[in-house]
């Protein structure tokens, strides 16, 4: 999770304004944006659907900095 996001960077929206010129209010490029939401989904994936741990889901990366990762807990 990053205080920097804003609904749109979890689209492609954020890496197409940023090509068109438009300000979304995202606080990362939408590139880097992109780039940290596909690392976790796919490592959130990887873990719950394939069954293999990750370590990019225990504990922030100094890869993906500013972003962290959240703790969810199934009901």
């Amino acid at each position: 999770m990053m205080a920097a996001w804003v609904h749109a960077s979890f689209t492609d929206l954020a890496l197409l304004a940023d090509q068109s010129g438009i300000d979304i209010g995202a606080g990362l490029p939408g590139a880097r944006s992109l780039d940290i939401t596909r690392a976790y989904v796919r490592a959130f994936f990887d873990q719950h659907l394939r069954g293999k741990p990750q370590r990019l889901l225990d504990q922030p990366s100094r890869r993906y900095l500013p972003a962290h990762p959240l703790t969810v807990t199934a009901r």
